[in-house]
């Protein structure tokens, strides 16, 4: 699946790099990593994202290679390139206002994700729901074309990994996935280091932010929905620059007769953004993609142009008719044998 890909790469001398809205570890650590790899071939590469790069993601880019869509000094024609890698995306609607730009030129679009929801939607589609991370397919990319896995390709393919996988305690942590992270060690990708930076880096004010969405916790269902929201407000008093929900969403998902979670941001008076979560039983990207998004099964996200009370209600609904649907809302899990 990665020849016509590689020889696009071969032939071609300039490319462009995008991610995501909302950008996370695996999207930024793929972007890096692709960047990164194609510059050792001697090709021109450049990263611009719709969002700048969280305040929390600064330190993997030491060199500032991820550039905002309107910062001054970027001015992108897309036709000067010989093509754009769309990585860790499943809709054109995820790209936010670049989305418009990238297909109204004539620049080849390259999708490579690992998103079930992801229907193809570009010139050439790598889709692969059974990889852990678009991290993992750019790995596959890499070694295919018998790239050298550097500590600076390594490092971001680590990222990306270990956080699509919940640094490897979510269903999608395959054999493979730990295979690929093995030959990332070797490479020298210090895992604790990584981890330091990511989540024991916080300040004060994220226990503010903490307590707050906590304490505008709900629950429906018996308690096996449960949900909060954190609007700018509360984002404000508390003082967070970077917010970062996975961390509340594990300590919600965490009690033992919750099956789903969702986190209501709000982004602005009219401007919403969602995260589903479920455990065992419910397929949260339905519900995503009812509102315009996607995901996987256990893990998925949507944003609407509405304000947050509005898209609450809306949303809640549509939660609990889906949960009404599943069989069984909650289970005791697997079991270890």
């Amino acid at each position: 699946m990665w020849k016509r890909i590689a020889d696009i790469i071969n032939e071609g001398g300039k490319f462009i790099i995008t991610t995501h809205l909302f950008s996370e570890g695996d999207a930024i650590g793929s972007e890096l990593a692709l960047k990164r790899f194609l510059c050792g071939l001697n090709k021109d590469a450049i990263i611009v994202n719709n969002e700048a790069l969280p305040s929390v993601y600064h330190c993997f880019d030491p060199d500032k290679d991820v550039k905002f869509l309107k910062s001054k000094g970027v001015n992108i024609n897309l036709d000067d390139f010989d093509a754009i890698f769309i990585v860790d995306v499943a809709d054109w609607s995820q790209l936010g206002d670049f989305a418009d730009m990238i297909k109204a030129s004539r620049i080849t679009k390259i999708c490579i994700d690992h998103h079930p929801t992801n229907s193809g939607f570009t010139d050439i589609n790598v889709i692969d729901k059974d990889a852990s991370s678009a991290g993992e397919l750019i790995f596959d990319l890499i070694t295919y074309m018998h790239g050298e896995i550097t500590l600076e390709v390594a490092t971001p393919l680590y990222l990306s990994i270990a956080t699509d996988t919940g640094w490897f305690k979510f269903s999608n942590t395959s054999p493979k996935a730990l295979k690929v992270c093995s030959d990332l060690i070797k490479a020298g990708v210090k895992s604790e280091i990584i981890y330091e930076k990511l989540y024991q880096n916080k300040h004060l004010s994220y226990l503010k932010l903490l307590n707050l969405t906590l304490g505008a916790l709900r629950s429906e269902c018996e308690g096996h929905l449960v949900w909060t929201k954190m609007t700018k407000e509360m984002v404000k008093s508390s003082g967070v620059e970077f917010v970062d929900t996975d961390v509340i969403i594990d300590l919600i998902r965490a009690v033992n007769e919750v099956e789903v979670v969702i986190i209501f941001r709000e982004l602005g008076e009219k401007k919403t953004k969602m995260s589903f979560r479920s455990k065992y039983t419910v397929d949260v990207s339905k519900l995503a993609s009812d509102f315009g998004g996607g995901g996987h099964v256990r893990a998925a996200g949507a944003s609407l142009n509405e304000p947050i009370d509005t898209v609450i209600g809306d949303v809640i609904s549509a939660a609990k008719e889906l949960m009404e649907e599943t069989t069984a809302c909650v289970s005791t899990g697997s079991s270890l044998t």
